[in-house]
C-alpha cells in the first residue's frame, strides 16, 4: 500500500511539474484606452490585432463594469471585482466608499499584490499615458511605475519607453497604457475615419510591442493580451450602449489555446482571474473574476 501512494504521490508531482512548466514566467498587458469591440470587424488595417487573434484565444463581447469609463474598468481589471465592491464609480483617483475588501495597503488586493505575496522578487511594472492607471494598482507592489503624457494621438514615446523597459527588466508582470484612441473617439466620434486611422497607428506600435518583447528573448515564455477598458456611443461614453460596453480580448502565448473564439460570457474583472491563473495565483474570497476558457 504504501508504495501505492508513494507512486501516486510521485506522478502527482510530475504532473504538476509539466503544467508549471507549461505556464507563461511573463505576461505583457497592452491595454487601449476607449477600444470599442465595434470596431473590429469593419477595420481596414489592423493586421497585428488580426494575427494576434489567429495566434490566440478572442472575444469581442468582454463586457465592461459600469460606468463605462476608464477608473472603474481598469480598477476591476486588476482587482478582480466590480465596482460596487471596489469603490471606484469614476475616474477619482480615490474611492467613493470603502472597499468591501482591503490588503495590508489599504487596498483592494490586485493582481500585482497577489504575485508580489507569491513571487516577493518579481519585476512588476506599468507604464501609462494616464496617470489615474496608477491609482489601481496599487503602487507599493511595482517595480517600476512610468508615466508619459504624449501629444494627443501619438502614442510613440509611451511605446518607445515600453520597450525599453521590456528589453531591460523583463518583466514578469507588465501593463501598458495606450490613450490615443480614446482621445480620438472623443474628438471626432466612434466610427470617424480619424478613429479608425488611430486605431491602425496603434496596430503598429502593437507590432513594435511585440519586437521588442522577442527582442527581449522572452516572447515563447511569454502570454500577451490585447484589451481595453470601454468603447464610445458618438463621441462620449460612460452609459450601457453595446458600442460603449463591448471590448475586445485577445491572448496568445505560450499554454494559451490558437485560433479560438471564447463562446462564455465575459466580464472586466476575468482579466484579473485569467492573469492568475497563467501565474497559478489564489485568488481572495472577495474576487468575482473567473479565469475564461483559454487554456490548452
Amino acid at each position: 500500500m504504501k508504495k501505492l501512494f508513494l507512486i501516486f504521490f510521485s506522478l502527482l508531482s510530475i504532473a504538476s511539474s509539466i503544467l508549471a512548466n507549461n505556464n507563461a514566467s511573463h505576461v505583457i498587458i497592452i491595454g487601449i484606452d476607449g477600444w470599442g469591440s465595434y470596431s473590429v470587424p469593419v477595420a481596414d488595417n489592423i493586421p497585428h490585432i488580426r494575427q494576434a487573434m489567429r495566434l490566440g484565444s478572442y472575444t469581442l463581447s468582454k463586457r465592461a463594469v459600469l460606468p463605462s469609463v476608464s477608473g472603474p474598468n481598469w480598477a476591476a481589471m486588476f482587482n478582480g471585482t466590480p465596482a460596487e465592491f471596489s469603490g471606484i464609480i469614476g475616474n477619482e483617483y480615490e474611492p467613493s466608499f470603502r472597499p468591501s475588501f482591503q490588503n495590508e495597503h489599504h487596498a483592494q488586493s490586485t493582481i500585482f499584490h497577489l504575485l508580489r505575496q507569491q513571487q516577493p522578487d518579481a519585476e512588476q511594472g506599468i507604464v501609462c499615458e494616464w496617470d489615474g492607471v496608477q491609482h489601481y494598482v496599487d503602487t507599493l507592489c511595482l517595480s517600476h511605475n512610468e508615466v508619459i503624457s504624449n501629444p494627443v494621438g501619438h502614442p510613440e514615446s509611451i511605446v518607445d519607453a515600453s520597450i525599453r523597459y521590456i528589453r531591460n527588466a523583463k518583466p514578469t508582470l507588465c501593463f501598458i497604457h495606450i490613450d490615443a484612441l480614446d482621445h480620438a473617439g472623443h474628438q471626432f466620434g466612434e466610427g470617424s475615419s480619424e478613429y479608425y486611422a488611430t486605431l491602425t497607428h496603434i496596430d503598429y506600435q502593437i507590432g513594435l510591442i511585440v519586437d521588442g518583447i522577442r527582442e527581449a528573448g522572452i516572447y515563447d515564455d511569454s502570454v500577451i493580451i490585447l484589451t481595453s477598458d470601454h468603447g464610445h456611443k458618438g463621441k462620449d461614453h460612460g452609459g450601457h450602449a453595446l458600442s460603449e460596453i463591448d471590448t475586445p480580448f485577445i491572448i496568445w502565448g505560450k499554454g494559451m489555446k490558437v485560433n479560438h473564439r471564447i463562446h462564455s460570457l465575459m466580464i472586466q474583472y476575468d482579466v484579473a482571474a485569467t492573469i492568475a491563473r497563467i501565474f497559478n495565483l489564489p485568488t481572495p474570497p472577495s474576487w468575482r473574476g473567473i479565469a475564461v476558457d483559454v487554456f490548452e
